[in-house]
Formats: C-alpha cells, structure tokens, sequence
C-alpha cells in the first residue's frame, strides 16, 4: 500500500487536530501549518467529514475537532477516507493476475492490517513521551 501525499496530509491534519483537542482548528490555520493550499485542505477535509473522522464546529472560533475519539481512529481509517479510488487485493480476487501482482496484494494487506492496529491516541501518547525525553531537541505543535 502506497501512501498519497494527500493521505499524508490527511494524517498530518488528522495529528493536528488530536494535539489540539477539545479546542477547534481552522483550516486556513491548519492550511498554514501544512503548508498547502486551503482548497486542496478542504478536498481532504470533505473525504473525512464523509466518513465522520472530523465534524465541523460553528461560530466565531469554530474549526474542526476529531469525529471520535482519538483512541478509535486508525491511520488506516484516514487512508481508506482518502484513497477512495485505491485498489486492493481484494479487488483482483477471480481475475487472473501474475504471482507478482498477487505477492503485492499479499504485501498491501499486511501493511493495512498494521496501519489498522495504530491509533491517533497511540501516537499522541508516543509522540507525548518522546518529546519528554528529548525537551529540548522538540518545537511545539
């Protein structure tokens, strides 16, 4: 499994928002941060309102806060949001297809089921802990 640069983005958006939590982020602040174009964010943020990973919070310091909590979104759930259109094995399954194709299947499941089993939670908490081991080497988020 490839990751697109807007499934990075996506996940870098999706920290972001984790680190910030209750408090909501802007786009165009996000936007900033990323270094993206605010159109592009808000593609990504549409993909991600539709599969309830971020909801929208209204008025004069609204923004978008995590759909769930940080403990039940996985990074594979962001990329799946993303890469609508990406195919997986699954998708061969009845077609004939070389053993190389089939290996990369093989290989593409194994990497969605470990980016399955990563939480935002479980990076925060890391990220938490690096960060105090290594204070002064660290600029905030």
């Amino acid at each position: 499994m490839t990751i697109s640069s807007r499934a990075h983005y996506a996940i870098k958006a999706m920290l972001n928002l984790a680190f910030q939590m209750p408090s909501p982020v802007s786009l165009t602040s996000l936007a900033k941060k990323l270094d993206i174009s605010l159109s592009y964010l808000e593609q990504i943020f549409a993909l991600l309102r539709k599969n309830n990973l971020v909801k929208g919070v209204r008025g004069p310091c609204g923004g978008y806060v995590l759909g769930k909590p940080s403990e039940v979104i996985t990074i594979a759930d962001i990329v799946q949001a993303i890469d609508i259109n990406r195919k997986t094995a699954a998708d061969f399954n009845g077609k004939p297809q070389s053993a190389t194709m089939f290996a990369w299947g093989v290989l593409e499941q194994r990497v969605s089921n470990h980016l399955d089993g990563i939480t935002l939670a479980a990076i925060l908490e890391e990220t938490s802990e690096r960060m105090n081991s290594n204070e002064s080497n660290v600029v905030a988020a």
